[in-house]
């Protein structure tokens, strides 16, 4: 069984334990992870090395517990007790996580390429001296743009200029 799978199939107490123990012991996990967010730094079912235990840098990517799942993607923002993390073929970054949520760096992983328009909104979404909270709330508010432009581009414009208009009439 993959170490993917066999982490997913615990609960939210068990995996807490697991965890605890490998970073502990500084465990090396060679693992396979399923999904298409990482393309082209890693593969669906491309084998890992996951050192357990290693606190990530920007650029790094992490394995980390969200939501009783297990997330691996890039670090693109940290704080001394959040960090943001985001798919290299992701559109959006996902919502920040705290520290304690990590286990892990993949070891060796090729540097994601620069792209002006990802530079710009990490700008907007998470300002260096940004409170995790607001983030979260930023994070969510470019997705819920995201998801309203992908239903109907003419309800979004509708509810941009319906938004404009409520904040010039105070």
């Amino acid at each position: 069984m993959q170490a993917g799978q066999l982490l997913d199939s615990h609960s939210a107490a068990e995996l807490a334990a697991i965890v605890s123990l490998w970073q502990r012991e500084g465990r090396e996990l060679a693992t396979c992870f399923s999904g298409t967010s990482m393309l082209p730094a890693i593969a669906s079912g491309q084998q890992v090395i996951v050192d357990c235990g290693i606190e990530p840098v920007i650029g790094a990517v992490a394995v980390f517990r969200f939501d009783n799942q297990l997330g691996v993607h890039r670090v693109v923002a940290r704080t001394a007790s959040w960090l943001l993390t985001w798919g290299d073929a992701n559109p959006l970054p996902d919502e920040p996580i705290e520290l304690g949520q990590v286990i892990g760096v993949v070891r060796n992983v090729p540097a994601a390429s620069r792209s002006l328009r990802r530079a710009l909104l990490l700008r907007y979404v998470a300002p260096p001296t940004a409170p995790m909270e607001r983030v979260r709330y930023r994070v969510r508010f470019v997705h819920r743009i995201r998801s309203t432009w992908r239903q109907d581009p003419l309800a979004f414009i509708g509810a941009t200029v319906r938004a404009v208009a409520r904040r010039l009439s105070k």
